[in-house]
Formats: structure tokens, sequence, C-alpha cells
């Protein structure tokens, strides 16, 4: 299975012309590392702070991640483990699906463009084998 960690820039491009003010649901797939994957220009790297499994490493993201996800308005609407794959490829080994509620598209934007969230996505690179992220009309998921 090809390994996807980033947007593409034509994944970005369709973001940005999608309707800013509407709600966002955000389902994600995740397949973590055994190991912390941490890159030399992460100040882990080379440390015993690197010394923990992609899980560990995907915790100390959703520290940071779900406190600027809360003061933008939004929330984790559930995560859980993934107990099988019962439609799709073979290969895909998925630990944990989880949706994430944004009050609108460009509340999820600046979620991206915050500072504390991008500082916080080294261990989020660090944790993942794998990821998937589609976005899903919001809508039933405004309270």
């Amino acid at each position: 299975m090809h390994q996807h960690l980033e947007p593409t820039k034509a994944h970005l491009q369709t973001l940005m012309a999608l309707p800013a003010d509407q709600p966002v649901a955000v389902l994600n797939l995740f397949q973590f590392n055994p190991t912390a994957n941490y890159q030399p220009e992460d100040p882990e790297h080379g440390t015993d702070a690197a010394n923990i499994s992609g899980e560990e490493a995907y915790q100390r993201y959703g520290e940071i991640a779900s406190k600027v996800i809360q003061d933008l308005g939004g929330r984790v609407a559930m995560s859980a483990a993934v107990d099988q794959i019962l439609i799709g490829p073979e290969d895909a080994d998925w630990h944990i699906a989880a949706i994430m509620f944004f009050p609108s598209r460009s509340a999820f934007m600046q979620m991206m463009a915050d500072s504390d969230f991008q500082a916080a996505s080294r261990h989020r690179k660090a944790a993942l084998a794998n990821h998937r992220m589609l976005h899903l009309d919001g809508s039933s998921f405004v309270s």
C-alpha cells in the first residue's frame, strides 16, 4: 500500500475552492509505525524521547491537536480501534478510525495554519506509517 502522510497540491486546491463556511467532518484512518520515526530535523531525533511507539508519538500530537480543534469550536466526534476491514484491500492495516468535527471548513484551515498545530505535526508524521483523510458533509454533526 502506498504511503500518504500529507495532502497533495491538488487536494489543497480543492479544499480552498469549497465553501469555507460549511461544517465539515473529517474521517481519518491511521496506521501506526511500530516505533516512532522522528526525522533528523526533529528535536526528538536521536534522543531517548524518540524511543517510543508510533501510537505514543500520536498521543503527543493528539494532546496539542485536540486543544487547537476545541479552541476553533470543533471536537473529536469519535475515535475507535479498527477491528476488521470487511471490504477493501487485504494489505490495508488500519489501527484507528476517527472523525473530527469542525464548525466550518475555514476552522479546519485555521487549524492547519496554527503554529502550535504545525509544530505538533512532527509527532503525527513520526507516528504514522500511513494515513487517509476524507472530508464529509458535517451538517449531521452540528449540535
